[in-house]
């Protein structure tokens, strides 16, 4: 009896033993079975953001296929394009001189003083094309001259201080001198010398008259470096409202339009509109270099300091931050660097530059 209650107490334990061995068997088959759908989803989602992450940087690299950055603007151009020598032009900026014309398409403008705490205009042209008045146009400082020479481009002037003129003269600047040459003209509408302008064809004529260079040489080296797209800064205060107050007359200021993300300027208590396109000049970039002016030891003319070291501010997307700056020598380019001691790098797009007296760095304000 109790062989039979052993044997059948055996079977019993058999069967649940296989019973239970059939439960993990099917139990672990569908874990497998799970395991291998989520790797596959795992894998097909992973593959899908690679593919994503391919096209969006293949979109961006045939984006700018072919194309290189401007080294005024920094946008993206054809590399004929890119190599063009720029054209500057004296801008009378009195305040009775206003409104310039042509101005509108200038990719680079300098602002610096001149004598009597007025200042003048360095306006760089990549194209200049289809404009049949740019102006009025002044006479040439030296240290708009050495920025030319800076940027490799061909200066259209009215005359010129007995610096500037010497300066052109020792550097073979090439220049469009409208004292002596036919394709400048003056307007009626107002009186000299603040009537005297010059048009696109005039300074092809000029140019094809000179022989000059119309690219840039191989070893050309750039004073500006940008960033490949629109980037906000890191860091830095907020900047809507931005004034460079030179003396109680000549005050410029911009206002950040942030539907647009541009400065746009202002001086003389109006808007600065181009006449020729009623274009209200807007600027992606605003560069403050802060500087000496000194008189000249004829004691009639001023010196902005190009060389050396100092300090000034960057301005773009709604903010500023400090920067450094220094220029070797005559030749040497100004470089300009963040905090940090990194290359600053620019927002593509134009860039307004001003050059300011320490002495009066006081009138330098935002909000």
């Amino acid at each position: 009896m109790n062989k039979k209650i052993t044997r059948g107490t055996l079977f019993v334990m058999l069967g649940l033993t296989l019973l239970t061995g059939c439960g993990k068997k099917d139990k672990k088959k569908k874990e497998d079975t799970t395991t291998e759908i989520t790797t596959e989803a795992t894998t097909v989602e992973t593959t899908t953001a690679t593919e994503a992450q391919t096209t969006e940087a293949t979109t961006q690299e045939d984006k700018h296929n072919g194309l290189v950055q401007s080294d005024l603007t920094g946008e993206w151009v054809k590399p004929e394009i890119a190599k063009k020598r720029p054209v500057g032009v004296m801008i009378n900026n009195i305040d009775i001189s206003w409104p310039q014309s042509g101005i509108s398409k200038a990719d680079v403008i300098y602002e610096m003083t001149c004598e009597g705490g007025i200042t003048r205009l360095l306006a760089l042209y990549t194209d200049y094309s289809g404009l049949d008045k740019i102006g009025s146009i002044r006479s040439a400082r030296q240290y708009f001259v050495m920025k030319a020479l800076e940027h490799d481009a061909i200066l259209s002037h009215v005359g010129g201080s007995t610096y500037g003129l010497q300066a052109i003269k020792d550097y073979n600047v090439d220049d469009i001198e409208g004292l002596y040459e036919s394709v400048y003209y003056r307007s009626e509408d107002r009186y000299a010398p603040h009537n005297c302008y010059i048009s696109a064809d005039g300074i092809d004529e000029s140019i094809a008259s000179h022989g000059y260079r119309r690219d840039h040489e191989d070893s050309y080296v750039p004073s500006f470096y940008f960033n490949e797209e629109d980037k906000d800064l890191a860091s830095g205060e907020k900047c809507t409202f931005l004034d460079v107050r030179y003396n109680s007359f000549t005050e410029p200021y911009y206002e950040y339009d942030e539907k647009n993300k541009v400065y746009s300027r202002y001086e003389y208590g109006m808007a600065h509109v181009d006449d020729q396109t009623d274009i209200h000049l807007t600027f992606k970039n605003i560069i403050i270099v802060i500087t000496d002016v000194n008189g000249m030891p004829d004691g009639k003319y001023n010196d902005v300091t190009l060389n050396g070291s100092g300090k000034g501010y960057y301005v773009t997307n709604g903010k500023i931050i400090p920067i450094t700056w220094k220029k070797d020598g005559d030749y040497s380019k100004t470089e300009y660097f963040t905090e940090d001691g990194n290359k600053l790098l620019l927002n593509p797009g134009k860039t307004f530059v001003q050059y300011f007296d320490g002495e009066d760095a006081a009138g330098i304000s935002w909000e």
